[in-house]
């Protein structure tokens, strides 16, 4: 039963970090994608509605994991 619990335990934290992993690539998306908006020259009105317009943490609800 101990055993059971340790290798749970251990799936858990390998489940937490894939998730912040995740998350993590999803944010530095974002600032390329609003970086490489800004470098066309686009005015920031427009670089924040594409932004919201295609953020993936609207569209996946990971709002979950940003608490």
């Amino acid at each position: 039963m101990i055993s059971s619990f340790f290798r749970f335990l251990f799936k858990l934290v390998r489940i937490s970090f894939g998730v912040a992993g995740i998350v993590r690539i999803v944010n530095r998306g974002e600032r390329a994608f609003k970086k490489a908006l800004i470098k066309e020259g686009l005015p920031q009105e427009v670089v924040e509605e594409l932004m919201e317009e295609f953020s993936l943490r609207k569209a996946f609800n990971f709002q979950m994991f940003f608490r």
